[in-house]
This record gives C-alpha cells, structure tokens and sequence, in this order.
C-alpha cells in the first residue's frame, strides 16, 4: 500500500458563549466552529504496517490518551459490534500513522480533535466504508466533542451541547491570520477557572446563529464574543497584556491561547 498523505487544519471559534451546564456538570455552549484553511496544518501520512498498529508523532499525551488512538479504538468497535465486519477490524490494526504537528497543542485550535477526524476520514476511502450521523457521534462521545466538527467536513457549523451538536451553516469565509503565544491553555482549567468566577451564564445568542462570520466580527469585541477569554485570563494572566499589543480587530478561540483574526 502506497502512503496516504494529506492535510489536517484547525478550527476557529468566531463566538463562543456558555449558556448552561449538564447535570454531570459538562458545561453546554453555543458556538460558530469555522475551519481554517491556510498556512497552518499538520501532514498525516498513513500506510501499511507489519508491527501492528503504530503512531508516530510528537504528542504531549500518552498513547491511550491520543485522539488518532481512540478514533481507531472507536471504529473498530463499530466495526466488530455494529458492521460485524472482522476484516476491518484487523486492517485497522495493522495501519502506521505519522504525524507532523505543526497546530499547537492548549491552543484552542483543535488540532487533536482534527487529527482524529482526519484519521477516521482516511480509513473510510482506504477501505470503502460509509460511516452515519450515528457513527459520527459515536466516534466523537469516545474521541472529544470536538471532533464531531470536523467528522462533517463543514466549513463553517453553528455547534451546540458539549459541542456534539453540529449544523452546517452556509457562507464564504475570508482567509484568518492566527497567532499563538507561547502559553499553553488547559481547557479544564480554563473551564474551572469559568465555574469558580461566573455565576450567570450566557443567554441563547439566537441572532448570531444566523449571521455570517465576517459581520459577527466586525461588530463585536473579543470580550463579547468568547465567554471563556476571562477564565482563561486566570489560568494565563500574561494573555490580557498580549491582547492589549495585538490591538483591536483580534479575536479568542476556544479556551486559548490563539488569538485570530480574518487578514486585512
């Protein structure tokens, strides 16, 4: 089998607001997940392996804890329990995946979560199977929310829930200039610091939900936009004082650290 070689890009998030929290305390978001399709990607490679499944690439995580590993533990459980397909289950297992990580890891950009759609994406064309909307959240329940984005290949989706709930929306999107401080940003952290300083959550931004990127940004401050900038500020002091020399005009992704903007 010849390597399979191909590009893996972030995510941005325009807006981002916490509008209430689960009964196992995961807290619910409304948020517009764009992709980011420029200059900076990770390059997968895949290919035929006589050692057993293999996974190659620097990650700050132990293997079990990889979202390539989980997404290949996902589908082969679909394809032993759902499919009953014993065939793929084991060319699953003798696959080698080399990543190049360029996406930074605390960064808010979804560099994992990408990786690991771009992977299952990958298994789907090498052995012709055609995974469902049920499959999709399968994957992304044992993967990370996040990935559920990128398993549809939207360009643009408005994303609800724990970020499992994912609706196309429909637009042209400009080019996004993205800079990521050398800060790395645990998510739960950022989260906590959010539970332990916020009492009120966000209301439903139902207007937003239906207007393109580009206005969004143009009339809206980081502030307003990113519920999570503040928590972040607790758990990353240093990035408040970088917001003031970026200037107006940027925006906040995620938990953090990456501030973005569409380029001038």
């Amino acid at each position: 089998m010849q390597p399979l070689i191909f590009k893996s890009y972030p995510k941005l998030n325009i807006f981002l607001k916490i509008i209430g929290r689960r009964s196992d305390r995961f807290h619910l978001l409304s948020s517009r997940f764009v992709l980011a399709k420029g200059a900076l990607f990770d390059t997968i490679s895949i290919e035929s392996s006589s050692t057993g499944f293999v996974l190659e690439g620097e990650f700050g995580c132990k293997l079990e804890s990889n979202t390539i590993y989980k997404a290949k533990c996902a589908i082969k459980e679909l394809a032993q329990n759902k499919y009953k397909d014993s065939h793929l289950a084991a060319c699953i297992e003798s696959l080698k995946i080399c990543v190049q990580k360029r996406i930074p890891e605390g960064a808010g950009l979804g560099g994992g979560s990408a990786n690991a759609a771009s992977f299952v994406h990958a298994v789907c064309n090498l052995y012709h199977i055609s995974l469902d909307t049920q499959d999709y959240a399968y994957i992304a329940q044992r993967c990370g929310a996040d990935v559920a984005f990128f398993l549809h290949r939207y360009e643009s989706a408005n994303v609800g829930g724990i970020g499992e709930e994912v609706i196309a929306f429909k637009e042209t999107l400009p080019e996004f200039e993205i800079f990521t401080p050398q800060i790395l940003c645990s998510t739960p952290a950022v989260y906590k610091a959010y539970a332990t300083h916020t009492t009120n959550f966000s209301p439903l931004p139902t207007q937003w939900l239906n207007t393109k990127s580009t206005q969004i940004l143009q009339s809206h401050t980081l502030q307003e936009l990113n519920d999570l900038y503040i928590s972040a500020c607790y758990v990353a002091p240093e990035l408040e004082s970088l917001r003031k020399d970026l200037g107006s005009g940027w925006f906040f992704s995620g938990s953090g650290s990456s501030f973005f903007r569409p380029k001038p």
